[in-house]
C-alpha cells in the first residue's frame, strides 16, 4: 500500500470521525431538548417558587400528580436507547456495514414503539378528572376546633374557604353544621374542587333517563346516608348539568376514590359518609350490572360526623373504550 493510499484511508476515516462527531453533538442536543421539552412546566415552576415552602411541601407530600409523573417517565425512559441506536445505525451505514444498520434501525423502532405503548398505557390505567364541588359538612356532637386536610393524587384547583397546603383547613364547627373560621367568617361547609387522578371502575352502576335523574339521586342519595338538606344541595347542584341527556350512566365511586383523595380530620369523626359520584351521558341505554348502594356508607350517623359529596364527569372516548 502506498503513501498515496494511506492518505486517502486516513482522509476518509477522518471525515467519518468527523461526521459521527457532528452526529453524537446533534443527538445528545435533540435529547437534552426533548426532555426539557417534556419537564419544562415543573423547571419553570421550581425557578419562579425557589423560596416558596409551601409549593415545596404542596408539590412533595400533598398534591403529588402520579398519573403526570408516570406519564413523564414512559414518556422518556426509551430516549437514551432510542438515540443510542440511530446513532450506532449511523455509525455502521457509514462504515459499510447495511445489514447490522438496518438491525439498529429496527431495534430504534421497536423501542419507539415501547415508548408510545408505555405512555399511553400509563394514562389509561388512571385517567385525570375534574373533581366538581365536593363539599364537606362537620357535624361535632359539641362546639369543637377542627382541621381538615386533604392528601390527592392530583391538586386542589380551588376552595372555599381557602385551603392551605401547610395547614388545611382550621374551623370551629357546631353541632347544626355551621362553621366559623379566625376572622369570624361563617360557612355551611368547606368547598374544593380539584384534579385527580382516579382509576374508576364502571362494572357496576345505573343507567337513568335524563328527565328521571332528579328522582333517582333523591332515592340513591338517601340510600348512601345524606340527609334531605344535603341530598337538594346535591342535586340543586348536579341535575341542571345532566337532567337534558337522553340517559345518565351513573356509578358511585367510593372506594375508588377514597384511595386517591384522603380525608384527615382531627379531633377523629366517629362516623364518616362519603358519596363520589361519576356520570357519563349516553344516547341509548345500556346494560349494566346495578351497584348495591347500601353497603357503601354507615348505615347511621353516630358521635362526630363528617360527611363529604362530589362527583366527576367521565367523559367516554377512546380512552373510555380501553378502560
Amino acid at each position: 500500500m502506498n503513501k498515496m493510499e494511506n492518505d486517502l484511508i486516513y482522509s476518509d476515516n477522518a471525515k467519518i470521525e468527523r461526521s459521527l462527531k457532528s452526529k453524537q453533538t446533534r443527538l445528545a442536543i435533540h435529547g437534552v431538548g426533548m426532555v426539557i421539552l417534556s419537564l419544562h412546566m415543573y423547571i419553570l415552576g421550581f425557578i419562579f417558587n425557589l423560596h416558596d415552602l409551601e409549593f415545596w411541601f404542596n408539590l412533595v407530600f400533598l398534591s403529588y400528580n402520579w398519573v403526570e409523573l408516570l406519564t413523564l417517565l414512559g414518556a422518556n425512559l426509551f430516549l437514551l436507547p432510542r438515540l443510542l441506536f440511530l446513532y450506532r445505525s449511523y455509525k455502521a451505514k457509514l462504515y459499510g456495514d447495511k445489514k447490522k444498520a438496518r438491525q439498529y434501525r429496527l431495534l430504534w423502532l421497536i423501542a419507539l414503539v415501547c415508548n408510545i405503548i408505555l405512555a399511553i398505557g400509563l394514562t389509561i390505567f388512571e385517567i385525570e378528572m375534574s373533581a366538581k364541588k365536593p363539599v364537606i359538612y362537620l357535624y361535632p356532637e359539641a362546639q369543637t376546633e377542627v382541621n381538615v386536610r386533604l392528601e390527592l393524587n392530583g391538586k386542589v384547583t380551588y376552595s372555599y374557604p381557602e385551603y392551605s397546603s401547610l395547614a388545611g383547613w382550621n374551623v370551629t364547627a357546631e353541632p347544626d353544621g355551621q362553621l366559623t373560621d379566625k376572622d369570624g367568617n361563617r360557612y355551611p361547609y368547606l368547598f374544593w374542587e380539584g384534579d385527580i387522578a382516579i382509576r374508576p371502575d364502571l362494572s357496576k352502576g345505573f343507567c337513568v333517563k335524563g328527565e328521571d335523574t332528579e328522582e333517582f339521586l333523591k332515592d340513591a342519595l338517601h340510600l348512601l346516608g345524606l340527609t334531605d338538606a344535603e341530598t337538594a344541595d346535591f342535586i340543586d347542584y348536579w341535575c341542571p348539568e345532566m337532567e337534558q341527556n337522553n340517559y345518565n350512566v351513573i356509578t358511585f365511586q367510593t372506594t375508588a376514590y377514597e384511595d386517591v383523595s384522603k380525608l384527615i380530620v382531627s379531633p377523629e369523626p366517629d362516623t364518616v359518609i362519603r358519596v363520589n359520584m361519576l356520570w357519563y351521558t349516553s344516547d341509548k341505554p345500556i346494560d349494566i350490572e346495578p351497584q348495591d348502594l347500601t353497603s357503601l356508607n354507615p348505615s347511621e350517623r353516630k358521635g362526630f360526623t363528617v360527611v363529604e359529596w362530589g362527583g366527576e364527569e367521565y367523559k367516554k372516548g377512546w380512552l373510555g373504550f380501553f378502560s
